[in-house]
């Protein structure tokens, strides 16, 4: 049952998954950074400074207004400028301490940094590595290690990162790793169904 203040309101379609991975089973919820420049242009900034543009500081207000009543304890966020602008100005609405975790930075693509996405990335998934970049298999190893310390604190937390670290956080817990484009900027609410193994459930908070 959720135990969230009336006022957060769960919109959208809710999915349920089996989970299969090693996630700390903790209701939290989930903010992509806001739109850059490099969104608009298609391209995987991975370790490229991209700041946030004008939408994407305004889609940092409206996420924090959305959040002013869930109750949140504390925000964990990448430090990357576009991740952590976002939870610092959703702090600002909702007084939530915000705790660095270096843990959700984005991945590192080494050479393709700032590429669009192409077939590269469909080998990268597949485990064929670029000159530079962190393996597949490691990022997804340290997203679940960095979630998994974001949600040892007491909660719920806001974790404010990347749309990879979402992917595959939904890796982890067997949720679908296509994403809607409204993820982009718009808290969503994750919680653990009661009994173990049966999976979780994951919507978007209503404006």
């Amino acid at each position: 049952m959720m135990t969230m203040a009336t006022s957060t309101k769960i919109t959208g379609k809710i999915t349920t998954k089996i989970t299969g991975g090693s996630i700390r089973r903790s209701r939290f919820f989930f903010l992509n950074h806001g739109e850059t420049d490099w969104d608009l242009k298609g391209k995987l900034a991975g370790r490229i400074n991209a700041p946030l543009n004008g939408r994407g500081l305004a889609q940092a207000r409206r996420a924090g207004e959305m959040l002013r009543d869930a109750g949140i304890r504390a925000i964990c966020t990448s430090p990357q400028d576009r991740a952590l602008t976002t939870a610092e100005i959703v702090a600002s609405q909702i007084h939530a301490p915000v705790v660095v975790i270096g843990g959700l930075k984005d991945c590192c693509f080494g050479s393709l940094d700032g590429s669009a996405i192409g077939d590269w990335f469909s080998a990268w998934r597949l485990g064929e590595t670029p000159e530079g970049a962190e393996s597949a298999e490691n990022f997804r190893a340290r997203t679940v290690a960095a979630m998994n310390l974001a949600l040892d604190r007491p909660g719920p937390v806001l974790v404010v990162a990347h749309p990879a670290i979402y992917v595959a956080f939904h890796l982890a817990t067997g949720l679908p790793t296509e994403l809607a484009p409204e993820v982009i900027g718009t808290p969503i609410y994750h919680e653990p169904q009661l009994r173990p193994h049966t999976g979780w459930r994951a919507a978007p908070i209503a404006a």
